[in-house]
């Protein structure tokens, strides 16, 4: 990486240096004959070596839109390497609209890529990172209704559906509780059975006419003994009641079962513990109660609405993430006022597989629509040069020309964005855009450039060494 940075700016100083020796061309400039305005380099290059003595490698040339033919450089009588005088004129900053050269070697070096501008609709947004919760109402959680040991079924962000089992209980309690009820139902049923031989006894003694005061009240005890038996029944049978109606029985075990679908937001216990009555084992966000919330920052805040329609999407570099979330925004009635920030919420139409409480993202605010036909570009070929906006559009007609033009910004989603001045299906530069920008400065940059030329290897000489 580091090696690929100082590549880079060699190529960058190679490029400014090209551009600053004069190889800059205007669109009514863009031919440049040697024939007739330009010099022979070997030529030169004698001449300049008979008139110093040593070694000339010559003077640069002019490549204005009315170069007259170069004359060679006087050399003062000296002994050593002299590398020319530098000729002047045509080493003007490129301007808006201006055509200028970068040669295959620089293009390579700078990594130019491109892309291609085309109608294409653009909503403007406003970005609000934050992270999906689950919303008020949507959550149930699942505890136990017994102590006992757990055995956990499920896991964090796992999607469950109505009726998967979550977890088991293996409940001594519960095993004491159903003893209990058969013990009750057996006293009631003995109760019942006694009272009823007594019954029968006295109904056949006033049969005959006789009556018996001992019996009567035998009776009365077994009925009130089976009353009692009945009451004991009823109260376990309730207390069991209870229990399977938020779990079932399977093998003298507590299974507990979702009841709605969604996704499993939280698990505080592990296989194997032990766990007392009412702990809260597993809770289950509803798969259609799940919101994004976002902390909007009040300098942006006056664009939002609720109402409007929005998107989120998953960070970049999350690992086997992708899609976006559509959805309607609306806004908290809180604000922190320290903090400067509103909640703002999306309410997703359609939730996808990564939208689960706790994964983040980033909430984009629709606040602005491009027009019909509008002609849009990468956000990334855009370079900032002061106040002002620059692409690098490549001529069609030449590789090595590249022209500079301003663009009006329109509708901006953080990817694309909307451009006025450029028609669709040219090229512009992508990656390297910036680069190409250090090496072609704007038109607002007036710092003298030092002259030179190229020599056939590639190596760039100034008009001293």
């Amino acid at each position: 990486m580091k090696n690929l940075k100082w590549t880079r700016i060699m190529a960058v100083a190679a490029v400014l240096a090209w551009l600053a020796a004069g190889c800059s061309r205007s669109n009514e400039a863009h031919e440049h004959e040697h024939a007739e305005g330009g010099h022979d380099h070997q030529e030169h290059k004698q001449a300049v070596a008979e008139a110093a003595g040593g070694h000339e490698h010559g003077a640069s040339c002019s490549h204005g839109a009315e170069a007259t033919k170069a004359e060679p450089a006087k050399a003062e009588p000296a002994t050593g390497h002299e590398h020319g005088a530098a000729c002047t004129g045509g080493a003007e900053t490129p301007k808006e609209g201006a055509v200028f050269e970068i040669p295959e070697n620089a293009r390579r070096l700078l990594g130019l890529t491109y892309a291609t501008a085309a109608a294409r609709n653009v909503r403007g947004t406003v970005r609000f990172p934050g992270r999906f919760e689950v919303m008020p109402g949507a959550r149930r959680v699942y505890s136990t209704v017994a102590p006992g040991v757990a055995e956990v079924l499920v896991r964090p962000s796992q999607r469950v559906k109505k009726g998967d089992p979550l977890f088991r209980i293996a409940s001594p309690e519960w095993s004491r509780q159903t003893g209990a009820k058969r013990e009750a139902a057996a006293a009631l049923s003995l109760a019942r059975t006694e009272a009823e031989a007594v019954r029968e006894r006295l109904s056949r003694l006033k049969e005959t006419g006789v009556r018996n005061a001992e019996l009567e009240m035998a009776l009365k005890m077994k009925e009130a003994e089976a009353a009692r038996a009945e009451s004991a029944c009823q109260s376990v049978e309730g207390q069991l009641r209870s229990v399977l109606a938020l779990c079932r029985e399977e093998a003298g075990v507590l299974v507990f079962e979702a009841r709605d679908g969604g996704v499993v937001e939280r698990v505080s216990a592990d296989s194997g513990a032990w766990l007392d009555t009412g702990f809260e084992v597993v809770s289950v966000a509803r798969e259609d109660g799940v919101w994004f919330r976002a902390d909007g920052v009040s300098a942006e805040m006056g664009r939002v609405r609720d109402g409007q329609a929005g998107f989120v999407e998953p960070l970049r570099g999350m690992p086997a993430v992708s899609g976006r979330t559509e959805g309607v925004v609306s806004l908290g009635w809180t604000a922190d006022a320290a903090a400067r920030v509103r909640p703002v919420f999306l309410t997703p139409s359609r939730t996808p597989s990564w939208a689960m409480p706790g994964n983040v993202g980033v909430l984009n605010v629709v606040v602005e629509q491009s027009a019909a036909g509008s002609v849009a570009i990468p956000r990334a070929c855009v370079v900032p040069d002061g106040l002002r906006s620059v692409v690098f559009v490549r001529d069609e007609k030449d590789a090595d020309a590249f022209i500079r033009e301003e663009v009006v910004l329109g509708a901006d989603d953080g990817e694309w964005v909307e451009v006025q001045g450029l028609a669709a299906g040219v090229s512009v530069v992508l990656d390297g855009a910036y680069e190409l920008k250090l090496a072609a400065p704007s038109a607002s940059a007036s710092a003298p450039k030092k002259a030179g030329h190229f020599h056939a290897d590639g190596q760039f000489y100034e008009d001293s060494h």
